[in-house]
């Protein structure tokens, strides 16, 4: 088996005993035969070879925890991210810029994730009043 499919294996602590390995073979008419060693485990990734190729067969229900767990952790960095922007630019009200960077982002239907910086200082200068002025505060005293 290939060293890197061995190393995935080792990280999430499948052993050899427990490993289903595969290989898949082109047939004709667009088909595959697979073979595979091992005892078949169906709560697992298989790990095996196209050719030269490492490849792995994973469960629907795993691949559905794995892409959720990428979406939550790409909102998390957006919200951090958005969080960021925000408190950068001194808010009077962190919840009321939230919410209408939210509605902005939103508005604009954007294709991938926004500039927030931008977004942020657009809000900044449409709506002042939602930030603290420093100018003004350093410019009373």
């Amino acid at each position: 088996m290939n060293r890197h499919l061995e190393s995935i294996s080792q990280t999430l602590g499948i052993s050899k005993r427990r490993r289903t390995t595969f290989e898949l073979e082109p047939l004709e008419n667009n088909e595959m035969k697979l073979s595979y060693k091992g005892k078949p485990n169906f709560n697992t990734p298989w790990f095996g070879m196209y050719g030269d190729k490492p490849c792995a067969l994973v469960p629907a229900e795993l691949f559905e925890a794995v892409i959720n767990a990428l979406k939550n952790a790409q909102k998390e960095n957006f919200e951090l991210k958005l969080e960021r922007s925000i408190l950068q630019n001194l808010p009077i009200d962190f919840g009321d810029v939230w919410t209408v960077a939210i509605e902005e982002i939103k508005k604009a239907n954007y294709k991938k994730e926004p500039n927030l910086d931008r977004v942020i200082a657009k809000i900044k200068k449409e709506h002042p009043n939602l930030f603290l002025d420093m100018r003004s505060i350093v410019g009373k005293e």
